[in-house]
């Protein structure tokens, strides 16, 4: 098998330019206290740009300084792709073809990848990209291709890849032009779809069963995205294209786009396509082969040796996009900056810095914290008179449980805490914000206002993942100012909404030159948006991030429907307390591109999705005609129109829908009517209850008693808050040599992280182990079967409020799948949330599921009325006592089980997977799947050979003596090189009796047909 030789490391940082900062001087020095180890150090530019007085504010823009400088990273991350075929394997990548569009502040980038499966057999691959900060995926396609020149056939560095040559064609990176463009060398490729994310989840899966060609693309989190192909054939050439739009990043009045080059040995060209905008300065570096078309400025680079290629907008202040004319729907974009006044407000004197010391922090985003936080409190010093700092990741700790005063001596000694901390785990967002906002060393009595600085990319990897629910944990009296870095990893949305929805704001630093604004940027009163007008028939008109404050300077990005004539002119009508104003701009710029359209369509989806099942119809629609993936749809390639047509997707039928519902009316109308209800957790389980009447893959319709009691429960039953970790190692030399080197290097693997976890658990505890196995939910965003694997051994942890979260993440891509609503009702069982429990329970005893689960209604329904006899007995008390003694009645009369000596379940975490349950009874006789049932009475069920599981053991009169329990990894993913699977076995010994004894036991499984000891049980009579 061959390793991939050279990954494909590409790194453009770019986001979105929809924060704001504030024109402030100041020095931007670094105290030494700061200084990391120095494998831990973070490069930055030396170049520094010159700062406008906040007098400038109301004056024209002078001319910036070209010495302005993003961030440079330690590594390149954006971008970092890979074909993946087993859990550590890889193609080889052949070749790299990168084609770059530019149009003033937006560029369209799309990307040929080249893979040779060199195994005999066909397999499925597990493309991963992470796309630069607020990338958003417009197309990919897949299939295979062949060499233009197959010289030597054991040896493709010397053959020739099918590049498509720009330099003698129009740059077109429209979908159909592009399947145009490769049709002579692809294969019957196949262009993917936008479709629902539940059902391209489930239309893959049943498609990849009858080994028929389907590629997925999901959101997996904060500019992650995981594409999963099939199939992968023997000998042959494959080609994945992707293409993304995304947003330049504005500094110092420049809009700037980085492009790192990858370090690669097999073919690379980048081809650049660039707007010459008339009146405006731009910069193409290196600056060699460029070549000017009409309006366009060309360049070319085959295997470049620089670094960097980079191109630079200069001065570039108001400018928009119009759809071209041609276009039946038109649609604009535009950006500008907000030249407003800037008035001090007063300031509230205590501050909290929220600081993400999570994996994704390291090292890069963690050192750029600690500068903004450092400056932030330096150059604030009349203002902060207090401060105290929480740390995150899984866990939320203190640095001091108390506000200090803000003197040097005491900001030197958190910087000097924070050389010893160890980057680990994943991030819970929504526990920090809690207890940011809501410190337990504050009685209520001492309950102040706050200003709360969050220091971190916003990515919710670990916990409650619902915008309003993290927001609601916010006091009113609070508010929350964060930082958009321009990295990739940042999760813009979440970020927004939560520094919207407290009055606070996104602020932008993505270069160390405006660490010294942005950290005074709070300082001054924000203007409130009223309304905001064009002086045409533009309408729809949505400001990126709909903030209901601006402040002064902030760059906007706005879109909308119809194109704006030359000299348009923008009116927004602002007010700050009795004071209104209106602020006037007028778009000389205009350029017609295709990149206008879907602005708009990504800047609407965005909006419409932050409001979950309120508008998911609509986030549909818009995300299937704009084809935005995110949160509500994929991207789904299947065979045939004929494959699409049986699970209910059709072409794009949602152009009249989006035409016809403007983004502005279903926003304010939503608000209007369940504007209360946003992150109440009983209404958002009522409407997603009724989501699963509607969905594939199962049968389910909520049952009237079921429905009764859901209403009738308080809402207190639909609430779970995590307790939160609370681990006792937090430095590093809390921390193994080799996990500290490997993490230094960011290459963690899982045999390296489980081994650290079983370290933390001897040494420090339960707590400090989760933490570091979270570790892999932050490498591997919406991965389900690592979020399965970790939540199994939480659960093994006596950690259930860690492993429910876990569980509904898997559950909110994968509803069609019933182990989860089982695994998740035990959970909240183990929390004490018996109320929900119970709906959980129902759900997965009362749906029709796939026959492949084997008796799964059996093993779970005998888990459920274990449980309501336990309510009955008095151990746990409900909201609805009639329906329990209701439900037992019924359940007894189905299943004659009443006790049992011993039970013995497994599950596992992957699927297409069959794992056996063994068990060797004292007598010698073991029961398996070709042996169900056994002379003393031992009974297995049904044998589950698909996936997941569960399969059971049931002996209701025990024999004194042995019992050994054991798994064989009979089969697992016949398309993948290699799978480890993790199987979760509850061993109970007395079930249903006063005496009962629960055991809990995780096994990772490796290799297959191997036989694998779970445990050894000696029952004594």
């Amino acid at each position: 098998m061959k390793k991939l030789k050279n990954v494909l490391f590409i790194s453009l940082v770019i986001i979105f330019a929809a924060s704001c900062s504030s024109n402030m001087g100041g020095e931007n020095s670094m105290s030494d206290s700061m200084v990391m180890a120095e494998e831990e150090k973070m490069m930055m530019d030396e170049g520094t740009g010159s700062m406008d007085d906040i007098s400038q504010n109301n004056k024209d823009e002078e001319a910036p300084s070209d010495k302005s400088k993003t961030w440079k990273r330690s590594e390149k991350l954006a971008n970092v792709s890979s074909l993946f075929i087993g859990d550590s394997e890889q193609l080889e990548l052949q070749g790299t073809q990168i084609a770059i569009k530019i149009d003033g502040f937006r560029a369209r980038v799309l990307i040929d990848a080249f893979y040779f499966n060199d195994n005999d057999f066909q397999l499925e691959g597990t493309f991963k990209l992470r796309l630069p900060s607020g990338a958003s995926p417009y197309f990919f396609a897949f299939g295979e291709t062949v060499y233009l020149d197959e010289s030597d056939p054991k040896n493709n560095s010397n053959n020739k890849l099918p590049f498509f040559d720009y330099q003698q064609n129009t740059a077109d990176f429209t979908p159909s032009e592009i399947m145009v463009q490769r049709s002579d060398q692809w294969s019957n490729p196949k262009e993917a779809r936008i479709v629902p994310k539940e059902k391209a989840l489930f239309a893959y899966g049943q498609t990849v069963t009858r080994k028929v060609d389907p590629m997925l693309v999901e959101w997996a989190g904060a500019d992650v995205f995981n594409c999963r192909v099939y199939p992968l054939m023997p000998q042959k050439l494959h080609r994945i294209v992707i293409g993304y739009d995304l947003s330049l990043i504005n500094l110092d009045k420049n809009w700037i786009y980085e492009f790192d080059v990858p370090t690669t040995e097999t073919p690379l060209t980048i081809d650049l396509d660039i707007a010459d905008i008339a009146g405006v300065s731009s910069d193409i570096l290196p600056n060699e082969n460029i070549t000017k078309a009409e309006n366009r400025k060309l360049a070319h680079f085959e295997n470049p040796t620089e670094e960097t290629i980079s191109v630079k907008y200069k001065n570039l202040k108001t400018f928009a996009l119009n759809t071209n004319k041609s276009d039946d729907e038109q649609y604009f974009t535009a950006t500008f900056n907000a030249n407003l006044p800037a008035k001090n407000n007063s300031v509230e004197e205590n501050a909290i810095l929220m600081l993400d010391v999570s994996l994704s922090s390291n090292p890069d985003k963690f050192n750029i914290w600690l500068k903004i936080a450092e400056k932030t409190l330096n150059s604030n010093r009349d203002a902060i008179k207090n401060f105290s700092v929480l740390l995150f990741n899984a866990e939320a700790f203190w640095w001091q449980e108390k506000f200090v005063p803000n003197t040097s001596q005491n900001v030197n000694a958190f910087l000097s805490y924070m050389q010893d901390i160890s980057l680990q785990g994943a991030s819970d967002i929504a526990l920090a914000v809690s207890e940011a906002s809501n410190p337990a060393w504050l009685s209520n009595s001492q309950t102040v206002a706050k200003n709360i600085f969050l220091l971190s990319d916003g990515s919710a990897t670990w916990g409650e993942f619902d915008n309003y629910a993290i927001s609601n944990g916010v006091n009113e009296n609070d508010k929350i100012f964060a930082f958009n870095i321009g990295m990739s990893g940042l999760d813009i949305s979440l970020l927004e909404h939560i520094t919207r929805t407290s009055g606070g704001a996104l602020f932008a630093v993505t270069g160390e030159d405006q660490v010294a604004e942005a950290s005074q940027a709070f300082r001054y009163k924000p203007w409130k948006v009223e309304s905001l007008t064009f002086n045409n028939n533009a309408s729809d008109i949505l400001i990126s991030g709909r903030p209901d404050f601006i402040y002064p300077n902030q760059q906007l990005v706005i879109a909308g429907r119809g194109n704006i004539p030359k000299n348009s002119n923008l009116t927004l009508n602002l007010k700050q307390g009795n004071t209104n104003k209106k602020l006037s701009v007028n778009f000389k710029r205009i350029v017609e591109s295709e990149l206008a359209k879907r602005v708009y369509g990504q800047i609407a989806t965005t909006q419409l999705e932050e409001f979950n099942y309120a508008t998911e119809r609509f986030s549909i629609a818009y995300a299937t005609h704009f084809r935005v993936p995110g949160k509500t749809c994929s991207f789904l390639m299947l065979d045939s129109e004929a494959d699409y047509q049986q699970y209910g997707i059709v072409p794009d039928e949602m152009k009249f829908a989006v035409q016809s519902n403007p983004v502005t009316t279903i926003i304010d109308n939503t608000l209007k009517e369940i504007g209360d209800f946003l992150g109440n957790a009983k209404v958002g389980f009522q409407n997603w209850l009724q989501k699963l009447t509607k969905l594939d893959g199962f049968q389910f319709q909520i049952p009237l008693a079921l429905e009764s009691i859901i209403k009738s429960a308080p809402e207190n039953s639909f609430t779970v808050k995590g307790k939160g970790l609370k681990c006792k190692a937090h430095n590093k030399k809390n921390t193994s040599a080799d996990f500290l080197k490997e993490l230094y290097k960011s290459r963690l693997e899982y045999d390296i992280i489980y081994k650290e976890a079983h370290s933390r658990q001897s040494n420090y505890g339960k707590d400090d182990a989760l933490l570091i196995l979270s570790s892999l939910i932050e490498k591997n965003q919406g991965n389900s079967v690592m979020s399965r694997d970790v939540a199994f051994s939480a659960l093994e942890l006596g950690l259930p409020e860690q492993a429910y979260f876990l569980f509904r993440c898997v559950l909110d891509s994968r509803p069609h799948e019933p182990q989860t609503y089982h695994a998740i009702a035990q959970s909240l069982t183990e929390i004490g949330k018996i109320d929900l429990a119970i709906f959980y329970y129902e759900i997965a005893i009362t749906a029709s599921w796939n026959a492949r689960f084997g008796e799964f209604r059996l093993i779970a329904g005998l888990d459920y009325l274990r449980l309501l006899r336990e309510i009955e007995k008095g151990k746990y008390t409900v909201s609805f006592p009639d329906y329990v003694k209701s439900r037992v009645q019924t359940l007894n009369a189905e299943f004659s089980n009443q006790t049992a000596d011993l039970m013995i379940t497994i599950s596992w975490n992957t699927d297409n997977t069959d794992i056996d349950l063994h068990v060797i009874e004292p007598t010698g006789e073991e029961c398996f799947y070709s042996h169900p049932e056994t002379r003393i009475g031992g009974k297995l069920t049904r044998d589950v050979t698909q996936g997941y599981g569960p399969e059971m053991y049931l002996l209701n009169d025990a024999k004194k003596g042995k019992y050994k329990i054991k798994a064989k990894y009979y089969s697992s993913d016949a398309n993948r090189t290699s799978t480890r699977t993790k199987v979760y076995a509850t061993i109970y010994e007395n079930w249903g009796k006063e005496n009962e004894k629960i055991t809990r036991k995780v096994v990772s499984l490796k290799d297959g047909k191997d036989m694998h000891d779970i445990m050894e049980l000696k029952i004594e009579k």
